[in-house]
């Protein structure tokens, strides 16, 4: 049976897709193979036609994962400067849909925890995009508070999504949005 030129890439892509979906929402140690390739509506041997373990597949999903939040990041931030763009960005990353929906969200707060002990490739991809993002927050504010920006906005949302009181989880995002803003506002 033929298959179409680009079946191997739509293939790949839809695995990628599940596991960064699933990496994120459930964490990359209690996701295993099966539930990825599940997932893609796959058998375990497609996977080892297009990935050489599970470390690949995290690294490759990181990068999806991050490739495609960024576009949507740019989209929701088309035309804004300065503290409108930090304002509207504190907004949305630290929002209740961004918290309840780690699957879909950042990649960073999601697997941040298992990045640092995994390492390899995917600690590298996680790097460069987290340097990306410290260099667009840094576009719209003094360069020195664009780090604390950023760590406001990832802690406060990997310390939401870690409570089991609503109430508290959002406060913590109100208090971190609040003080993103502040912490971002120009020196007078």
């Amino acid at each position: 049976m033929r298959y179409p030129a680009d079946q191997k890439q739509r293939t790949s892509q839809r695995i990628l897709n599940a596991a960064s979906g699933l990496f994120r929402s459930r964490g990359y140690d209690s996701t295993g193979i099966d539930a990825v390739v599940a997932s893609a509506d796959l058998t375990a041997g497609a996977f080892y036609a297009h990935f050489r373990s599970k470390e690949d597949l995290l690294a490759q999903s990181l990068e999806s994962a991050f490739s495609q939040s960024g576009k949507a990041w740019s989209k929701r931030l088309a035309n804004l400067k300065g503290s409108d763009w930090v304002r509207r960005f504190a907004s949305a990353y630290l929002s209740k849909a961004h918290r309840d929906n780690p699957g879909q969200g950042c990649p960073m707060p999601a697997l941040a925890s298992e990045i640092a002990r995994i390492g390899g490739p995917s600690r590298a991809v996680f790097e460069q995009r987290l340097r990306g993002l410290i260099d667009m927050v840094g576009e719209h504010v003094n360069s020195d508070r664009a780090i604390p920006a950023v760590a406001l906005c990832v802690g406060g949302l990997m310390l939401a999504r870690a409570v089991d009181d609503p109430k508290l989880s959002d406060q913590i995002l109100t208090a971190c949005r609040a003080a993103v803003v502040e912490e971002s506002a120009p020196v007078p």
